[in-house]
């Protein structure tokens, strides 16, 4: 099974893709994963709007992050 990632938004160092597993060119499940700069492993959902508030709350928690601030500051990450 062949699988397709697209990136919906990244922001502070937190992307947020769309996964989906296909079969003959055609989308058998789809699924969100959350990635992140900081300590945090990347999660997967299955539901879009979990996906899309967990990104939110991660990227409030990324900006609020020194380490993140700096990386910012130095051009590291967008």
């Amino acid at each position: 099974m062949a699988t397709r990632k697209t990136l919906i938004k990244s922001r502070a160092g937190v992307r947020l893709q769309r996964i989906e597993h296909l079969a003959r060119q055609q989308i058998v499940k789809s699924s969100w994963r959350l990635s992140t700069m900081r300590q945090n492993q990347p999660r997967s959902f299955a539901d879009e709007m979990e996906a899309e508030d967990a990104y939110d709350m991660e990227v409030v928690a990324s900006l609020n992050d020194p380490i993140i601030i700096d990386m910012q500051r130095r051009g590291l990450i967008d």
